[in-house]
């Protein structure tokens, strides 16, 4: 059997420290360097099994140990990026490379006995590292990066001349404790990111007779989700709500949005931070929390999210606000007739997922006649695991939203009996929690969906789904449709290649659609540099710059004259 021998040097604790009160470390044997002795085989790896090599496996290994009194790091050693373990200790080496840092996939990583006296920053960079083993050599000060490493578990410092200092910070904290304040010391120099382009998508200098606005649509991550545990990568005082507060209501402020969707409000931080603060910049606004806080006291309810909407009010005045929740809607569809699955009321009623919707009235700038547009915001259910709740959810949504704008255009034309939905202006925006290539994002983006598609994991919804839209113009049995036309800002990802980033998570999952008969998208902002992520080695957001883990999305939009809305609408 090919099989990789190797020795263990000390018997080592679980846990961080396995030193002993001064007094007593005197007679450890751990002090005592023992020789190598060939053929010591306490430790051995195994790359191929039997039936590896009888099935023409091919040996994969990515634990590597070195030894016989070794004084440098070896050069070639850091290209090998696929170790995992890296056993180095009983040797003599003194300097560490810089180029550690290539090693990012480790795991362990033992430099203990040699005569290692500095730590590179780059150490920081092997953030999957979650044993260190440094004991025994010639290590006095550390350097802020090594906060960096967030899954560290076992750090072990025996028997290094550490300053006081450090000493003290030692033996006094865990090691989550310990480097969550070198985090913390460090955030305050971190670099600020450069400012976001604007991405034109049209010739600036066209004229038009149509109405230009700027939208925002922006997650600004609640105080209740904020947490250590979910960001142990972000210092503790950049996670604190009054420190994100100031950048998010910063950013908010520097784009001057006419129109702002904002999701993850907490119900009482609307009422006491972003009403009052937005109306001194002239906006109002209007909010709805989750579907559960019906069901809470006011002390508690207090802290659940929601979505919000806000506009300048001198650019446009609400008509009509109104409130979609999906628990309440997959209890009526069930309850209707629905009851054949059973899953809508498992699975769909128990996330209580909202969106927030806005009838406007606007000016036209250029004949001076009032015009409508509606903007809804939703907030879609999170968890990959229920890919069949958010597409359901969104196709909710679109049915709700149909059906209150049928209302209202019923309720302003006494007398109609019909009303042509598609001529009504509308913008939806806000957190999928949905890839591109998701389901969620297919039924809205090309406005078909299969009614097999894999997202709904074969749960039997395939002979409800047309009971969940009052609107139907199907022309395939096995395909849901809509006649909304909505056409997706930022297409193709182009100048967003993320919208929310974390340390485990990048991707698209915030959209802003709107209808293509009635706006053009004139341009938008583009997401902060990548290679500041890069230089910085930026492991996700939060980040002492950055106050949610998501970026804004920002849109200029034109509400194309009505002559041009009525020829679109033709054609299409």
């Amino acid at each position: 059997a090919a099989q990789f021998n190797r020795r263990r040097t000390d018997k080592r604790k679980t846990g961080r420290k396995t030193h002993q009160p001064a007094g007593e470390r005197g007679g450890q044997t751990m002090h005592r360097k023992r020789k190598w002795e060939q053929g010591r085989a306490s430790r051995q790896v195994q790359f191929l099994t039997a039936e590896d090599r009888e099935t023409g496996g091919k040996a994969c290994w990515d634990q590597l140990e070195i030894v016989g009194n070794v004084k440098i790091f070896p050069p070639g050693l850091c290209c090998m990026t696929y170790l995992r373990y890296l056993y180095m200790s009983h040797n003599k080496i003194s300097v560490i490379p810089s180029q550690i840092s290539q090693l990012k996939n480790l795991v362990h990583l033992d430099l203990s006995f040699n005569m290692i006296k500095i730590l590179p920053p780059e150490i920081g960079e092997l953030t999957e590292l979650k044993e260190l083993y440094l004991q025994n050599n010639q290590i006095r000060a550390l350097p802020m990066q090594i906060g960096r490493l967030f899954q560290l578990t076992t750090l072990n410092l025996n028997h290094n001349p550490l300053s006081p200092d450090i000493s003290q910070l030692y033996n006094a904290e865990t090691t989550q404790n310990m480097l969550s304040w070198f985090l913390d010391s460090e955030g305050f120099a971190m670099p600020p990111p450069p400012s976001r382009n604007w991405r034109y998508l049209r010739n600036p200098n066209d004229t038009s007779d149509g109405m230009a606005f700027t939208l925002m649509c922006y997650n600004v991550l609640c105080e209740g989700y904020a947490t250590k545990k979910q960001y142990p990568y972000c210092p503790s005082w950049a996670l604190q709500w009054e420190y994100r507060r100031r950048g998010i209501m910063d950013e908010i402020r520097v784009y001057q949005a006419d129109i702002l969707c904002l999701q993850e409000v907490e119900t009482e931080q609307f009422s006491v931070f972003f009403k009052p603060e937005l109306a001194k910049s002239g906006y109002d606004g209007i909010f709805s929390a989750k579907s559960r806080a019906k069901t809470m006291s006011a002390s508690e309810s207090k802290y659940v999210d929601g979505v919000a909407i806000f506009w300048k009010k001198e650019r446009f005045n609400l008509i009509k606000e109104d409130v979609i929740e999906f628990s309440r809607m997959a209890v009526e569809r069930y309850e209707k007739d629905c009851k054949d699955n059973h899953e809508m009321i498992n699975r769909v009623m128990v996330k209580d997922n909202i969106a927030l919707m806005a009838i406007f009235e606007v000016k036209d700038e250029v004949s001076a006649q009032s015009r409508q547009l509606v903007v809804s915001t939703a907030h879609i259910h999170w968890d990959p695991e229920y890919s069949d709740v958010k597409v359901i959810q969104s196709i909710m949504l679109l049915s709700a939203l149909w059906k209150k704008i049928e209302d209202h255009m019923l309720q302003q034309r006494p007398g109609v009996e019909s009303v042509d939905v598609t001529s009504m202006p509308l913008i939806i925006c806000g957190d999928f929690n949905s890839l591109p290539e998701s389901g969620v994002f297919e039924y809205l983006a090309t406005g078909k969906i299969n009614k097999s598609h894999p997202d709904f994991k074969e749960l039997g919804y395939e002979n409800i789904l047309d009971k969940l839209t009052p609107h139907r113009s199907q022309h395939h049995p096995e395909l849901l449709e809509h006649d909304l036309n909505l056409v997706r800002c930022y297409d193709q990802e182009v100048g967003m290649r993320y919208t929310n980033y974390t340390y485990d998570f990048r991707g698209v999952i915030d959209y802003i659609f709107f209808t293509g008969a009635h706006f053009s998208n004139i341009g938008c902002l583009d997401m902060i540099p990548e290679t500041w992520f890069t230089e910085h080695n930026i492991l996700g957001c939060p980040h002492p710059h950055i106050s949610s883990d998501h970026f804004s999305l920002l849109v200029e939009l034109e509400l194309k004259p009505e002559q041009q809305q009525q020829r679109d609408l033709v054609r299409k």
